[in-house]
């Protein structure tokens, strides 16, 4: 008897331990501290379609971002995107006076610390774009697509819950509008590269 009280008073405190250990390390593993994302972007649209033929965007459009979920170093976020282009070649396009370029996306990101204070943030994205164009003040018609995004972004912590971040990324576009077989990709598919500048608040360390 003496020597099953002496295992178990040997025993219970290493085994609450062991469990203790693995609710940090869990904790540590999966968490939902917050980062925000503010920036501004540039468009750089390359290829035979008409964004690019037609348009020239704004020298920077505005970003917002959330990441919500954090898995070793893998974060997973939503985002939003606003930018309005300038019609340069009406005759490619139509009689349109300015054209706006609307996204919403999901990123899933890797964040790799290299620096004690800086960071390299690969990433994967997929997303739906609303392009949107007007004449005279009224809308004129708008047409929806899909965005696969493939980016990386460079991380400067500037105090514990505040960083400087600039990134950029390529995107493949496909819309979906319905024209000519022979114009179909004009019209369909855009190869566009975006350049990044902003801020990430973070709540939590992250």
């Amino acid at each position: 008897m003496k020597k099953i009280l002496l295992l178990l008073v040997m025993g219970v405190p290493g085994l609450l331990f062991s469990q203790e250990t693995d609710k940090t390390e869990s904790e540590e593993t999966l968490s939902f501290k917050p980062q925000f994302y503010f920036y501004v972007n540039h468009h750089i649209n390359s290829g035979d379609n008409f964004l690019a033929d037609g348009h020239d965007a704004d020298f920077v459009g505005v970003g917002f971002q959330i990441n919500f979920i954090k898995f070793h170093d893998f974060k997973f976020g939503l985002g939003w995107e606003f930018t309005d282009y300038n019609v340069t070649n009406p005759a490619t396009i139509g009689n349109i006076n300015n054209t706006t370029y609307l996204a919403t996306f999901g990123k899933f990101q890797y964040q790799w610390d290299i620096l004690k204070y800086a960071s390299l943030e690969p990433y994967l994205g997929i997303g739906a774009t609303k392009i949107q164009q007007q004449y005279a003040g009224a809308n004129a018609n708008s047409f929806y697509g899909m965005n696969f995004y493939a980016g990386l972004n460079v991380t400067v912590k500037i105090i514990p819950n505040l960083s400087l971040y600039t990134g950029i990324n390529y995107n493949n576009i496909w819309f979906n509008v319905r024209t000519n077989k022979n114009w179909e990709d004009y019209f369909n598919k855009v190869n566009q590269t975006q350049i990044q500048l902003g801020l990430i608040v973070s709540l939590g360390s992250n």
